[in-house]
């Protein structure tokens, strides 16, 4: 036998046969392909979504040979992603009639009863597919079938379950790990998700996914140390798995060590297509230590790969702000808000930032915009006071805080405020009264005071009465 014999054909033969149909087709000259040549020509026209050409190949494939159940059952299985579903379950029984035992019929018609939402006739349709089954790999697809369709009625114990039969057969099911990991995220079950897999690695050490899914499992259980172990160990067995670098960043900026994540995502980054959303974490990362510039050039990265990223905008105006420019921050923020019009931490900052600015009115005009998207928010109500209060509308501003003060019945924070804006405005009187009403309701937050003026630290009658409600 020649050593080449059993390879599979390269593409430039797959296109050949494809250039030979379509030629015999356009002169209407009968063609003669064996059954894995046709079965060739389909799969490259599925592969390119010309479903239409697939099923004429098919229904050709079909007058030769006509006793091949593959051709039905794949012909069904087109049919029935375009949703023609009573056409695909007729071929389906004359598939079925060529080969009972074809576990690909019993999937397709599973699919079908559950697009229709018919979950018991699917899972009927399955389980008895699993009393025929012999292979190791239709039994994981048929438990893989049996995931999909607790997971469309949303009832995750038997997804799981499901996902534990599938994996059991194959250890190594990228579709079977991936998803129990996704369904343990969903539900949070880590300590289930722990078990399991250390379980599984015992029997599949090399299994790169399954220490991946015991680091995320571990992640969740905030025990990091232990989740990078298991990243490190995804990285020895695969060194190109990019998302067990990106994992590993994301473990180290949680605890806080921001130069190790800045090198775990620049790996990552040598490793992935552009990513906007690594360049993004990267981008944080080196704004935690201060790195404000290269921060800056991984935001633009990011918004070269999509220009209406408008967290990264936003972020570009935070480093900004750190650095106390304020023009640049301004621009930065407004790109951002054009971009989500009703996001209120940009909307914020950029109010902020007019505020830094001098530009009172164009902060009053924001506060108020963020005050009509949350009226339940307290801070927006103090927003919008302090706002009115700044461009010296103090008839607004102390009504505002008046109708706060009824709504949030007893926050000693609106007394606090509404003591400071009265000494501002020389009304030393109704100044104290809420100064007490605020010591009253929470003396330990009094420090409020002396961060909006630091003049109060200096003032006898506050030390005296904040002395008074001392314990």
């Amino acid at each position: 036998m020649e050593e080449n014999e059993n390879l599979e054909p390269s593409f430039g033969e797959i296109v050949d046969l494809v250039r030979q149909f379509e030629e015999a087709e356009k002169l209407k000259e009968q063609v003669f392909f064996d059954e894995d040549n046709y079965e060739q020509i389909i799969e490259f026209y599925q592969e390119n979504r010309e479903y239409n050409k697939a099923i004429r190949v098919i229904d050709v494939a079909i007058a030769q040979y006509s006793f091949s159940s593959f051709f039905y059952t794949k012909k069904a299985e087109i049919l029935a992603n375009q949703k023609h579903f009573d056409e695909a379950l007729a071929l389906l029984e004359e598939s079925e009639k060529l080969d009972p035992n074809d576990i690909n019929i019993f999937l397709i018609r599973s699919d079908i009863h559950l697009w229709e939402g018919r979950h018991q006739e699917a899972l009927d349709e399955v389980e008895y597919a699993l009393t025929i089954a012999t292979e190791a790999e239709d039994k994981c697809e048929l438990y893989l079938e049996v995931a999909d369709i607790y997971e469309d009625q949303e009832k995750y114990p038997e997804v799981v379950e499901a996902l534990k039969e599938a994996i059991g057969i194959n250890p190594m099911s990228e579709e079977g790990l991936n998803r129990f990991w996704f369904c343990i995220e969903l539900n949070e079950k880590y300590d289930e998700s722990v078990k399991f897999h250390e379980e599984l690695i015992e029997q599949s050490p090399y299994s790169h996914l399954a220490w991946f899914n015991l680091g995320h499992a571990y992640a969740g259980l905030q025990l990091y140390d232990k989740a990078l172990d298991a990243f490190s160990f995804v990285i020895a067995i695969d060194d190109t798995f990019d998302a067990a670098y990106i994992c590993s960043g994301d473990v180290q900026y949680n605890m806080g060590r921001y130069e190790e994540s800045i090198n775990f995502y620049l790996d990552a980054i040598k490793l992935s297509k552009p990513n906007k959303e690594l360049y993004l974490k990267t981008a944080e990362s080196y704004e935690k230590v201060s790195d404000f510039a290269k921060s800056r050039s991984y935001l633009r990265k990011a918004i070269v790969v999509d220009p209406y990223f408008d967290e990264a905008f936003y972020r570009i105006g935070e480093t900004y702000r750190s650095e106390e420019k304020w023009p640049k921050a301004i621009s930065s923020f407004e790109r951002a808000v054009k971009l989500n019009r009703e996001n209120i931490d940009y909307l914020s900052a950029l109010a902020d930032a007019y505020l830094c600015t001098g530009e009172g009115e164009q902060a009053l005009e924001i506060f108020e915009k963020i005050f009509q998207l949350d009226t339940q928010n307290k801070q927006n109500w103090i927003n919008l006071a302090t706002a009115y209060f700044n461009v010296e509308n103090f008839r607004k501003a102390f009504q505002v805080l008046h109708e706060a003060e009824q709504k949030y019945e007893g926050s000693a924070d609106i007394f606090y405020i509404k003591s400071v804006f009265y000494f501002q405005v020389g009304n030393n009187h109704e100044a104290l009264i809420n100064l007490e009403r605020g010591l009253l309701v929470n003396f330990s937050e009094h420090g409020l005071i002396f961060d909006m003026d630091e003049a109060l630290l200096e003032n006898p009658a506050v030390l005296q009465v904040i002395e008074q409600y001392r314990d």
